[in-house]
């Protein structure tokens, strides 16, 4: 059996959190136990994440795909979004969760549509109204 070592997380959430403008004092007790979404961020906060150890590049939402996978389509359309929530620094779980994508109007080409559509096929809702988005519940 292999032995590895798990991602160690950069437990700085007040850097993490300006990161990603999420304003909360964790540290009121009703609010402790909670995850916050952040609003929707590029490429260069998902590489910030990364790099400061914020974010597991393995991690995934639920069914969503990992947040390598997320990176990786980003590179290649970068006026993508990606959007999710943070964990609470005080729940064993902390962490950064993306749960999904949303390209504005103006930015969809023909190309990042087909990409959009394929990397997005086994989200469990896709809006198209002004814009794409996916999400994974």
């Amino acid at each position: 059996m292999e032995d590895f070592e798990s991602f160690k997380y950069n437990l700085d959430y007040k850097t993490r959190d300006s990161l990603l403008k999420v304003e909360i004092d964790w540290e009121n007790r009703a609010l402790m136990r909670r995850v916050v979404r952040f609003e929707p961020v590029r490429i260069n906060v998902l590489e910030k994440l990364m790099e400061l150890k914020f974010i597991d590049p393995e991690e995934r939402h639920n069914d969503a795909p990992s947040i390598q996978l997320f990176y990786e389509f980003l590179r290649k359309h970068q006026s993508v979004f990606v959007y999710g929530y943070v964990v609470s620094p005080f729940r064993n779980d902390y962490r950064v969760s993306i749960e999904g994508m949303t390209v504005i109007e103006e930015d969809i080409t023909e190309c990042l549509k087909k990409d959009f559509f394929e990397f997005n096929k086994t989200a469990s809702e896709i809006k198209t109204d002004s814009g794409l988005v996916s999400w994974w519940d």
